[in-house]
């Protein structure tokens, strides 16, 4: 990772991300910018576990081997997201549970571990963005492994009404091969459930912005459909 010293290009991230509404002012002066090339890997499994990372621009792959030496991709992680904070909670051991892959380049960042212990682990606003983040992870890897009869129309109203609580009836999406990839669908049944529910008149999109114009109809989630 080559450290980024530009103090504007810092102060423009951390705004852009809100950070300073979760991060207290000695966390926030203890950030430091970073960047990965593509390609380059930003931790290794079983590294030891020293900072937490937040994914401020670029698209990183996080993935694992298990004991038989079997090969897994847990998730496409793209700008906002926390690295390292399941690891933070974990009080068994203290390493790095998977390997992340920068995809694209990347800017992230760093946050000492030691830090992180000392000034926030008792602060309550770190703790509530640091539980919404373990939350969102904890959607992803529901709807990736959910058995299969789960329909796409119906994955997809789960995560419209469950970013609904955090971003309101606006939902900004992120591109289509991500979203039909963290939803363990085709990019076209993701298409063919946006398109269903724009013509039930549930929602409302056009590019990244999707609008939710009717809440009841839109938890009214079936099991199966044609999709």
């Amino acid at each position: 990772m080559i450290t980024v010293g530009d103090s504007k290009i810092k102060e423009a991230l951390i705004a852009a991300h809100n950070l300073q509404t979760v991060l207290s002012p000695a966390l926030v002066a203890a950030l430091r910018l970073g960047r990965i090339e593509a390609g380059e890997c930003l931790v290794t499994q079983s590294d030891g576990f020293t900072h937490l990372f937040f994914l401020v621009q670029g698209k990183l792959q996080v993935e694992n081997y298990d004991v038989n030496g079997r090969h897994i991709v847990f998730s496409f992680e793209t700008d906002f997201s926390v690295i390292g904070d399941l690891e933070l909670f974990c009080q068994t051991q203290r390493v790095m549970f998977s390997t992340v892959q920068a995809l694209t380049d990347a800017l992230l960042f760093t946050l000492p571990a030691d830090v992180v212990k000392t000034q926030a682990m008792h602060d309550p606003v770190f703790l509530s963005f640091m539980c919404r983040q373990l939350s969102n992870k904890l959607l992803n890897a529901s709807l990736l492994h959910a058995h299969g009869g789960l329909t796409a129309e119906y994955k997809l109203r789960k995560l419209l009404l469950f970013k609904m609580k955090n971003e309101g009836a606006l939902i900004r999406l992120e591109n289509r091969e991500l979203l039909a990839g963290r939803l363990g669908i085709s990019v076209r049944q993701l298409s063919r459930a946006l398109a269903q529910l724009e013509v039930d008149g549930i929602i409302q999109f056009k590019n990244k912005s999707l609008q939710v114009m009717d809440n009841q109809r839109l938890s009214e989630c079936k099991m199966r459909s044609p999709y």
